[in-house]
């Protein structure tokens, strides 16, 4: 094995002037191995669903982007604008459609035999 430690490209590499060498030992602190029976699998499950229910029934909705308000300003002002300019045609219009609407709920005649 070489060792480059005067090479500074390695400086941040280099811990020492020998590398280490040794047997490598687990640590005592490894988390123990946990046996659920089904039931108690399936307890376990229910409850971590019912927190996770009861935690996102609190949370806040989470905020959508809002129309513009300018946008709704303009528009609104275009369309009573429309209505001023052309009042008298759109009173016609709502009395044409008006008179269709009752002839479609007319009673038709019925035909004797």
């Amino acid at each position: 094995m070489v060792v480059e430690v005067s090479n500074p490209l390695n400086q941040h590499m280099h811990y020492g002037d020998k590398p280490v060498a040794g047997v490598i030992a687990a640590s005592d602190a490894l988390p123990n191995r946990i046996m659920y029976t089904n039931t108690n699998a399936n307890r376990v499950y229910n409850d971590m669903q019912y927190e996770i229910y009861q935690t996102a029934k609190h949370t806040p909705t989470p905020s959508k982007g809002k129309f513009p308000p300018i946008l709704t300003i303009s528009g609104c002002c275009l369309a009573i604008g429309a209505a001023f300019a052309f009042r008298k045609n759109i009173w016609a219009f709502c009395i044409k459609a008006l008179g269709k609407i009752k002839n479609i709920f007319k009673k038709a005649p019925t035909a004797s035999p």
